[in-house]
């Protein structure tokens, strides 16, 4: 997968320069747009528009007649996970997502196609805010029904996975945010059910203080309950962030990992530092993680760890 990722980057580089090259006699050679940079933008453009057509065409199909004006915001995403850990093999994960929105059949529907249960890696309490793990290959539709009931928003999101035979899996979240004086509060509660695992309750109690526009402080507190297995995992920590730019920003902090298998203990402890960079808005960004991790099963000797998430966007 890893190949056709960079083949299609080729491609469509290969298909931005064809463009330019047949308006490059109406333009100067030397012109900031011809640069390879305004190449890959207008090619990036040319592919979320053919999107974004594709999918209003099948709302129009479904619904039978426009019914908001409203521009369709459908996205494709695709991830490359680089992953090196002392003591291991370097790893690599690559991923896609596409949402697909359909405004005119029902507002607040969503329809997601994707490699991998993002539903799913979203309890992963081990990594609540940074991806360091691979994702599990997991070919799959999800239709996602939100609603706001007061000041709680909630989802509804069944999830069909494509495989032999056909699984499904069931979410239903609620989620509210209370704002503070001084900080804001995010309770968040899941109760899903999964084919391969049973039912479950994710739940989540962050604590995020603003200190000004550049600074920021999050205190981590969230688990996972899975019935079948009777296993509690929880994640407790803290993150700071740091707004450099518009377009860069850097995080540090620390999670303890906790369950309850075979009573209720301390499994591990991680630090991490964290620069995401957003190379092009809504296009192409990174992110570098280094982090040192603390395990029970390795006792307590410390590995240094390496992530670097690529993402390319339409």
């Amino acid at each position: 997968m890893r190949k056709y990722f960079l083949i299609f980057i080729l491609l469509l580089s290969h298909l931005s320069f064809a463009n330019d090259e047949v308006t490059a006699s109406e333009e100067d050679s030397n012109s900031p747009k011809d640069s390879w940079t305004q190449r890959m933008i207008k090619g990036n453009i040319a592919a979320a528009e053919w999107f974004d057509s594709m999918a209003e065409g099948i709302d129009l199909y479904l619904a039978g007649k426009r019914l908001t004006k409203k521009k369709n915001n459908s996205r494709v995403r695709f991830e490359e996970l680089i992953n090196s850990n002392e003591g291991q093999l370097v790893t690599h994960d690559f991923s896609i997502g596409l949402q697909l929105r359909l405004l005119n059949l029902e507002e607040y529907w969503q329809v997601k196609f994707t490699s991998y249960d993002e539903l799913e890696e979203r309890r992963r309490s081990q990594t609540p805010y940074l991806r360091q793990t691979n994702r599990e290959e997991n070919y799959g539709a999800t239709i996602g029904i939100f609603r706001k009931l007061g000041n709680v928003r909630t989802a509804f999101q069944p999830r069909v996975e494509l495989k032999d035979p056909l699984s499904v899996s069931h979410s239903l979240t609620f989620e509210s945010i209370a704002e503070m004086e001084s900080y804001s509060m995010n309770p968040k509660i899941e109760l899903y059910a999964v084919a391969d695992k049973g039912t479950g309750v994710y739940w989540a109690l962050n604590f995020n203080f603003n200190i000004n526009k550049s600074y920021s402080f999050t205190l981590i507190n969230n688990g996972d309950y899975i019935s079948q297995l009777h296993l509690e995992s929880v994640t407790n920590g803290f993150s700071f962030q740091h707004v450099l730019t518009d377009t860069t920003a850097i995080s540090y902090g620390t999670n303890f990992f906790s369950n309850n298998r075979p009573h209720y203990h301390l499994e591990g402890f991680s630090f991490f530092f964290s620069w995401n960079h957003t190379i092009y808005k809504k296009i192409l960004d990174y992110s570098l993680t280094p982090h040192w991790d603390f395990s029970r099963d390795a006792n307590w000797h410390g590995r240094l760890g390496l992530a670097l998430n690529l993402g390319l966007s339409f």
